[in-house]
C-alpha cells in the first residue's frame, strides 16, 4: 500500500463520520436532511477534504477534531456544486455516480435547494468548528474567519462559480474555444479552485500559530513563502486532475459536442500538458521540502501518482 492509502484507509470514515453527523442536524425537516445526505454521501472519494487533512499531516501536525469538522466544510461545497450542474439547465445529468442525480430522484426545485441549503451550510460547519473542542484544539477564530473569505471566494463569482458559467458556453457549437482560454477561464476556476482551497487550507491550519509580524494574511510573490507554494501545488494538481478527467471523458464528450482539451489540442499533446503540471505540482513540493525541514512530501507526492499512468 502507498503512503495515501493507508492514509485514506484511516480519515475516509472519520470524514464520513463527520458529515453524516453534521448533515443529520443540517435542517429541522428530516426528509430535507435526507435529501442533503443523499447529495453528500452519495459516492465520492472526499478527494478535497482528504487534501486539507494531507498537507496538515505532512507538515507533521496534529489533525484535531476541530480541524477535521472545520476540512469537511469544502466537500459541502464541492457537493452543492454537483447537485446544481447536473440540473436540467445545466448539464441535464439524470445520473451521478451510477445513481439517481438529486433533481432525478427528488425534484428540480428540490435539488436547488438542496444546493442552497448545502453552499450555505458549508459556512455554518466552518464556524461551529470548535463547538466541541478543547480548548488547547480550538482553530483561532482569526484562523476560521479567514478559512471563509478563502473558500467563499474560491467558491464564488471569481472562482468555482464563474468556471461553471464559463463552462456552460463549451456545449454545443456556436463558441469558439481554444486551448489556453480552457485552462485558465474554466479548468483553473471550475476544478482547480477548490483543491487550491484544500492544500492553502491545510497548511493555513497548520501554520495558525506562526503568523508574520504584521499579520499579513497575503501570498507573497516575491520570496518563498510555504503558503504560496502549497496554493501552487493544489492549483498544478487540479488542472492536471481536469486534464485526466478529459482524457477519461474523451469518447462520450465526443458524443455530447463538448470541446475538451484533447479535443483542441490532441489526445498526446493533452496528456504532455498533464504531465506539464504533474511537474509542476512536484517542483513546488521539492521547494517547500528544501525550505522546511519537517515537511514530509511523500503522502502529496501520492496524491499527484492519482493522476494518469505516467507517474
Amino acid at each position: 500500500m502507498t503512503k495515501l492509502s493507508d492514509f485514506q484507509s484511516e480519515w475516509t470514515a472519520k470524514i464520513n463520520q463527520q458529515l453524516i453527523s453534521d448533515l443529520t442536524c443540517a435542517s429541522r425537516d428530516n426528509d430535507f436532511a435526507e435529501m442533503m445526505k443523499y447529495a453528500v454521501l452519495n459516492g465520492g472519494k472526499r478527494l478535497r477534504p482528504m487534501l486539507v487533512l494531507a498537507v496538515i499531516a505532512s507538515f507533521g501536525k496534529e489533525i484535531t477534531p476541530s480541524i477535521l469538522k472545520a476540512a469537511t466544510a469544502v466537500e459541502w461545497v464541492h457537493s452543492y456544486s454537483l447537485v446544481h450542474d447536473d440540473l436540467p439547465a445545466m448539464d441535464n445529468d439524470m445520473l451521478r455516480r451510477g445513481k439517481p442525480s438529486v433533481h432525478a430522484l427528488y425534484g428540480e426545485a428540490e435539488a436547488i435547494l438542496v444546493g442552497d441549503a448545502l453552499l450555505t451550510g458549508a459556512f455554518h460547519v466552518l464556524s461551529t468548528a470548535n463547538d466541541s473542542a478543547k480548548q488547547d484544539q480550538r482553530i483561532n477564530a482569526e484562523e476560521l474567519l479567514l478559512l471563509s473569505k478563502m473558500l467563499s471566494f474560491q467558491a464564488g463569482g471569481n472562482g468555482m462559480v464563474i468556471g461553471q458559467m464559463q463552462d456552460m458556453k463549451n456545449h454545443g457549437e456556436k463558441f469558439q474555444v481554444d486551448d489556453e482560454w480552457l485552462l485558465s477561464e474554466v479548468y483553473a476556476p471550475k476544478t482547480a479552485a477548490l483543491l487550491s482551497f484544500s492544500a492553502l487550507a491545510g497548511s493555513r491550519l497548520a501554520h495558525q500559530n506562526m503568523v508574520d509580524e504584521d499579520g499579513s494574511e497575503e501570498l507573497v510573490q516575491n520570496r518563498f513563502n510555504t503558503n504560496a507554494a502549497i496554493f501552487n501545488f493544489g492549483y498544478n494538481f487540479g488542472i492536471a486532475f481536469q486534464i485526466q478527467d478529459d482524457l477519461d471523458d474523451f469518447d462520450q464528450d465526443d458524443d455530447e459536442k463538448i470541446m475538451s482539451l484533447p479535443h483542441l489540442i490532441g489526445k498526446q499533446e493533452a496528456i504532455n500538458k498533464r504531465d506539464e503540471y504533474i511537474a509542476s505540482a512536484h517542483q513546488d513540493l521539492a521547494d517547500i521540502s528544501a525550505h522546511d525541514s519537517q515537511f514530509n512530501r511523500a503522502l502529496l507526492d501520492d496524491f499527484l501518482n492519482l493522476i494518469g499512468d505516467r507517474v
